[in-house]
């Protein structure tokens, strides 16, 4: 269960992000050994660097000293979402239009299929994604996907 006091760090960390450029993707706050680990996942386009992370790190270690939101011992872990997270928000998926994408698309009576394209846009009514396939182009609703990542290739 994450700590009550999540959503005010929240709203402290995210302008301090965004000032550098920076996506809160996930963030949680938990109590761990005696103390309290504030890990937050960030990203921004073309992804982050270990130099990024370190200054996110800072600034919002700095700002929640600054602000005693958590008076017992905590650790701040500022990381990236990593190349094979899984994409679940329209958010995540506007941020890899122009990327290669692996979809398990929902086709009624329990069956899935998987589609491997490039994503080329995200559109906002209905929710849905445009995927570019050997094919042709084909559209699907963000409702259908069950599990979406990047094509990572080696």
């Amino acid at each position: 269960m994450d700590d009550p006091r999540t959503g005010q760090i929240r709203a402290l960390i995210e302008p301090i992000l965004a000032d550098r450029q920076l996506e809160l993707v996930e963030l949680t706050c938990r109590p761990a050994g005696g103390q309290v680990i504030v890990r937050l996942l960030v990203d921004r386009p073309g992804g982050i660097t270990l130099a990024g992370c370190a200054q996110a790190n800072q600034a919002v270690s700095t700002a929640l000293e600054a602000t005693n939101l958590i008076s017992e011992s905590y650790t701040v872990e500022v990381s990236s979402p990593g190349l094979d997270r899984p994409l679940t928000t329209k958010r995540d998926f506007e941020r890899c239009v122009g990327e290669r994408l692996r979809l398990t698309v929902a086709e009624g009576e329990g069956r899935t299929r998987e589609l491997l394209g490039t994503l080329l846009a995200v559109q906002p009514e209905p929710e849905a994604v445009v995927l570019k396939l050997p094919s042709g182009n084909v559209t699907v609703p963000l409702a259908e996907i069950r599990q979406a990542k990047k094509a990572v290739q080696w």
